[in-house]
């Protein structure tokens, strides 16, 4: 015979009722201490290999703006590149970054800003540089221009919208002078026709103690708080990797300047604007006057509150000004 149905307790109730509840919930009891291991893995990270997790992050960050890094194959090895999407047939614009530990990631901020005026926007690692190749070869100014130049054939740009900045404004103008038919419009950001003393005073720019390190870490990543002073001496550790680079480019310039100097007629009718700031310690109003003079037919913009990276520091004005620039054509229409 069937036993009869027993009636469940108030407790059993009750516990059916909650019980629900406790399961849709229990993620969150798994997703706090995994939040918590990845956080801890990101800060040993950051601690063991700041240059290396925060070039991570900025390329994370960049990503959401639909800028993507890819690699060439050039002769000498791989050269890493930003990229900006979009669609085919839209104007080019290459920039060339210079000294410093973001390498093309300097650019990180302006290139989603001009991408929205419609142009594909590549930004090289030049070689030596981040994540290019490193090899025991002399990186100097006119090897980066011919490095920068086999990335623009492979990849199909045509009449290219090109920006250097401090010691890449040499590199843009060593391509320009040697290619003026691909180059439609030329802008030199806080660099270009250094000379030796030039070049000496920008060499400031490369860390070689602690407090050189924490300067450079202000000017490149504004966001940072101020740090232990073993987080600088890694940084300086990680980025001498880029010092073969950074050194053999300030050494060539007496050289690869007098080549640039010897062609400056190639780039006469190029329309060609030069940027420079009210407070960059490393290229002073004089510097820049002196390159308009060289450069006849060039004008100049001056950002005033600006110091080292104006496209880091007013990226939206920045932005603007060479969009503005981009879309002149001859005669200023």
């Amino acid at each position: 015979m069937a036993e009869p149905s027993r009636k469940p307790t108030e407790a059993e109730v009750r516990g059916e009722l909650i019980a629900p509840q406790v399961r849709r919930h229990a993620w969150l009891n798994i997703a706090g201490p995994l939040s918590a291991l990845i956080l801890g893995g990101l800060a040993a990270a950051f601690y063991f290999q700041p240059i290396k997790v925060l070039r991570w992050i900025q390329l994370a960050r960049v990503g959401w703006s639909d800028v993507t890094q890819n690699e060439m194959a050039i002769n000498d090895g791989l050269m890493t590149y930003l990229i900006t999407g979009g669609y085919s047939g839209m104007d080019p614009v290459v920039l060339v970054h210079g000294l410093g530990p973001n390498a093309a990631l300097v650019w990180r901020d302006t290139m989603p800003l001009i991408a929205e005026g419609h142009f594909k926007v590549v930004a090289p690692n030049l070689m030596g540089f981040a994540s290019s190749e490193h090899k025991q070869i002399k990186y100097t100014i006119g090897y980066q221009a011919g490095a920068l130049g086999q990335l623009i054939d492979q990849l199909k740009l045509n009449h290219v919208n090109l920006v250097g900045d401090n010691i890449g404004a040499d590199v843009a103008l060593y391509y320009a002078v040697d290619h003026p038919d691909q180059v439609e419009r030329l802008v030199l950001v806080g660099g270009g026709l250094f000379g030796k003393p030039g070049a000496d005073r920008l060499r400031k720019m490369i860390p070689t103690d602690l407090d050189s390190m924490r300067t450079a870490a202000q000017e490149s990543f504004f966001s940072l708080p101020t740090m232990p002073d073993a987080i600088y001496q890694r940084m300086m550790v990680e980025l001498a990797d880029d010092l073969q680079a950074q050194t053999d480019m300030l050494n060539s310039v007496p050289a690869d300047e007098g080549h640039i100097r010897s062609k400056l007629g190639q780039i006469f009718n190029t329309l060609t604007i030069i940027i420079y700031s009210g407070r960059n310690p490393y290229y002073t109003s004089a510097q820049a006057e002196a390159l308009h003079s060289a450069l006849p037919g060039s004008a100049t913009v001056k950002f005033k509150t600006s110091g080292v990276y104006p496209e880091l520091e007013h990226p939206d004005d920045f932005a603007d000004s060479l969009i503005f620039v981009f879309k002149q054509t001859e005669g200023g229409q």
